[in-house]
């Protein structure tokens, strides 16, 4: 018996957002842009240059280094906020 998985839902985007990947969206943060990768759950994250370090701000937690991932990196669905 062959086991299938089920679909994922597509996220809904809206149509004068357009996703980046990876290397485009650092391209931001080194503008001074912050960035939210759409896979994140918490709308409120969000990754900034801190000083010289890559950081991430979660609401109601101290900044911290970004530990970056295949995930992240292969990822297309990061957007500029704030």
């Amino acid at each position: 018996m062959e086991i299938k998985e089920s679909p994922l839902p597509e996220k809904v985007i809206p149509k004068q957002i357009k996703p980046m990947n990876f290397p485009e969206a650092m391209k931001k943060v080194i503008e001074g842009k912050k960035v939210h990768k759409l896979e994140w759950k918490d709308k409120n994250y969000y990754a900034f240059l801190n000083g010289e370090f890559l950081s991430l701000h979660k609401p109601n937690r101290i900044n911290h280094k970004w530990i970056i991932n295949a995930g992240d990196l292969m990822g297309e669905d990061y957007i500029v906020v704030g």
